[in-house]
């Protein structure tokens, strides 16, 4: 049945059903179907995450007017640019090749004038000889050389009526040919072109007949081309990408792979993206049919010698499988020099756990992060081949992870780590004893961390579990000291076993609970370090050997057979070395801390400690099971380095650490008044020094100073720049800074703010 409103049903008129209603049941209709409209609306806004906005006037009512916001995103006209087009890495290669291309030629430029020349000659040659034929019909003259040959009487004398014909034929020929219409006009223009060029010579000289000449010339070179084409092809220009000191295209690698018999002579590789000026090179990101990246790297040092450049300076490696690869090469040495650590321009902690150190950098110049989990490693290389940059590196970038508890043991050198004291839980030299019970406590504390897990249901600890029970990382440097087996000492050589022993039972167990070891030996030699120890140090690190021996003692047993050769390293390149872990071989350079002349270290320490004061994590400030156990078994304390803070023990109750008890740095010194002081927002410079001075009163103290007691105004402006200049040298090369502000609210004084301390000692704000 047709329904009232439908068109057809009415002669084509359409009924409002509602104009029909009573004026009140009409209005009651309305505000329901709004009311409901308005529901609906919202429904429709939470079923699709957009908005709707209920506004408008329809028929001179407020009515709702829905507008839906859809948040999916769409794409603009952006997306439909190829990437080619939009990434900047790619057009500054661009830049590159066509900067190489004009230096390039420019430096050809006397090698295509003397083409440019040589081919004008040849093209005037031609074409003269050419006009010179055709208007003098110099064709018949073979024609009347063979008649004279040919034609004889019986007399053998010349019968010249062929002759004479052929001559008659040639000199109409030759009269019809120079008045040509095509002959007039050009000998016009030519005659023409002359005049011009030579009164432009006249009134403006040398400067405009030269371009005027340039048509001419332009001529002659596509005359004489055409000329040297009949007898093969002509390369006018020299090719720009085929010069040894070209940027790296897809053209220069095909033919690189060719030549290192990785690509068949029709084969090519087939970019994924646009070739990019990356980390200081170019780099390819390509396929090809039937190449891995296994199969570049096995065969590296064949393309690197077809690319002219050595081996270290290309890097291969996968992209999202072994068949995409990215191909990277630079012109210069990517390891020419010291690279400052990452860690001078620090905010705040690390996790060094799972975000890691950046310890070294690749030869792409990108940090190499050196994680603390389940680390388990071996450092070696010889005698200034940077050991203990690598270890510096380590040190400093843990101590800014306050979980992190640091433990050194020492064999040589003391004082090369007596600048972590500030930091370290225990550091002890030349203590093979006492470092027998370190390693028994430290057994006991995996014992108790693993039944620690056990009652929590887990094998394996999570953030809390660390935050919880701490993290520990023992350092034993020089460590054949202490494990070298094979002396004539009968005690020493029972005691490197016993070492040796509890040492392998911590690599084995230690990483699954927060417990890491590093080891780092000097000149190693096969046997100096057990192999069942060796067997469970599964991170390697190679740094300049003397052979290929102390080598494979370190990477292991016939690593430089398979192409590992950290004996190959040059002394000055320093600290260059090979890490071999789950991820493989990677030649890596330490990043450079330099403390000699510049005292990095000694500020990194200074801020670590800022930021381990502020967490309540120095040495001094949490409970340490481990060394109060040894302080308890010996009488005797190792804390920030013991005596001196350079690895003897002191007596239990006396102060430890450097020079007597020296204090971390000026900024955590500073932070320690102000939390004394119950954390105000900002405390004035005599206050503060009044604080420093309880703390060092032999730097601080108006004595110190030279001050006079009571002269506040002296004591302040005297302390106040000592101050200024104690900062200064802290913060000198990590970009940050911290001056005294003036204040009028609460009375006029000068200061520092809490908030600004924190920031220049590199603690994030809360």
């Amino acid at each position: 049945m047709t329904q009232p409103t439908d068109p057809t049903a009415t002669g084509g008129k359409v009924i409002d059903l509602i104009e029909r209603l009573p004026p009140r049941q009409r209005d009651e209709l309305e505000k329901t179907a709004r009311a409901e409209t308005q529901n609906t609306a919202a429904g429709i806004a939470d079923a699709t995450t957009g908005t709707v906005r209920l506004s408008g006037e329809v028929g001179g009512q407020d009515m709702p007017v829905f507008e839906q916001i859809d948040d999916r995103p769409r794409p603009g006209l952006r997306a439909l640019i190829p990437a080619s087009l939009t990434n900047p890495d790619a057009w500054r290669h661009r830049r590159d090749v066509l900067a190489h291309a004009a230096a390039y030629h420019t430096l050809k430029s006397p090698v295509y004038l003397w083409r440019i020349a040589k081919l004008s000659s040849i093209g005037l040659k031609s074409e003269v000889s050419t006009a010179f034929s055709y208007l003098f019909v110099t064709e018949y003259g073979g024609m009347i050389r063979e008649a004279r040959k040919s034609v004889k009487d019986k007399d053998g004398v010349y019968d010249n009526s062929d002759v004479a014909q052929l001559r008659a034929e040639r000199r109409g020929i030759g009269k019809a040919r120079r008045r040509e219409n095509l002959t007039v006009l050009s000998a016009t223009g030519v005659t023409s072109y002359v005049a011009l060029v030579v009164a432009v010579a006249e009134l403006w000289g040398m400067a405009l007949t030269v371009p005027a000449l340039l048509p001419l010339v332009a001529a002659l070179v596509v005359f004489g081309l055409r000329e040297i084409d009949r007898s093969g092809p002509v390369v006018f220009f020299d090719q720009p990408a085929e010069a040894p000191d070209a940027p790296l295209t897809d053209t220069k690698l095909n033919e690189a792979l060719r030549t290192a018999g990785i690509l068949r002579e029709d084969d090519t590789i087939q970019l994924t993206s646009p070739v990019l000026a990356a980390d200081g090179g170019v780099e390819l990101r390509f396929r090809a049919k039937g190449v891995t990246v296994s199969m570049l790297r096995a065969k590296s040092e064949q393309i690197a010698a077809a690319l002219d450049v050595s081996e270290d300076w290309i890097d291969i490696e996968p992209i999202s499988s072994p068949g995409h690869i990215s191909f990277w090469m630079t012109d210069t040495d990517p390891f020419a020099g010291q690279r400052p650590s990452p860690l001078m321009g620090l905010n705040g902690p690390i996790d060094a756990v799972e975000d890691g150190i950046p310890a070294s950098f690749d030869k792409r110049g990108r940090a190499v992060m050196l994680q603390l989990l389940e680390l388990m490693a071996l450092v070696g290389g010889a005698s200034r081949a940077g050991k203990g940059l690598v270890l510096r590196n380590l040190v400093c970038g843990a101590a800014f992870d306050p979980r992190v508890r640091i433990r050194i043991a020492t064999g040589k050198k003391p004082a090369e780590h007596s600048v972590y004291t500030p930091v370290l839980s225990t550091y002890m030299h030349k203590q093979s004893a006492r470092l027998s019970l370190l390693l028994d406590l430290y057994e006991k504390e995996i014992d108790e961390r693993s039944r620690y897990l056990a009652r929590k249901g887990r094998s394996t600890p999570d953030e809390n579990d660390l935050a919880e029970m701490g993290i520990e990382l023992l350092i034993i440097d020089e460590a054949a000291d202490y494990l070298d087996s094979n002396t004539p000492n009968k005690a020493r050589n029972q005691m490197a076993e016993e070492l040796t022993g509890k040492l392998d039972s911590i690599a084995r167990a230690g990483a699954g609970v927060g417990v890491y070891l590093v080891l780092a030996i000097q000149d190693p030699k096969k046997g100096m370090v057990d192999t069942r120890l060796l067997a469970n140090l599964l991170e390697r690190w190679c740094l300049r050997v003397a052979d290929a021996t102390s080598a494979n003692a370190v990477l292991g047993s016939g690593s430089v057979g398979k192409g590992m050769r950290p004996q190959d390293i040059a002394r000055e390149q320093a600290p260059l070395g090979i890490r071999k872990g789950a991820e493989g071989e990677l030649l890596t350079k330490a990043f450079m801390i330099d403390q000699n002349k510049k005292g990095e270290a000694a500020r990194l320490i200074a801020r670590a400690a800022a930021i381990r004061d502020q967490a309540g994590a120095l040495p001094s400030q949490r409970p340490d099971r481990i060394e109060e156990a040894l302080i308890a078994l010996t009488g005797l304390s190792t804390v920030m380095g013991g005596l001196d803070g350079l690895g003897d023990p002191a007596p239990a109750g006396t102060r430890t650490g450097p020079a007597g008890g020296e204090r971390p740095g000026i900024l955590a010194e500073m932070l320690a008044v102000f939390r004394s002081a119950g954390d105000p927002e900002r405390l004035r410079t005599t206050d503060l020094l009044a604080g420093l001075a309880e703390l060092d009163p032999d730097t601080w103290s108006a004595a110190a100073l030279g001050v006079a007691e009571g002269d506040d105004a002296a004591y302040a402006r005297t302390g106040g720049g000592e101050l200024r200049r104690a900062i200064d040298a802290e913060l000198e090369g990590t970009g940050r800074t911290l001056a005294a502000r003036g204040w009028t609210a609460g009375g006029r004084a000068n200061g520092y703010y809490l908030r600004e301390v924190r920031a220049a000692a590199g603690i994030a704000p809360e």
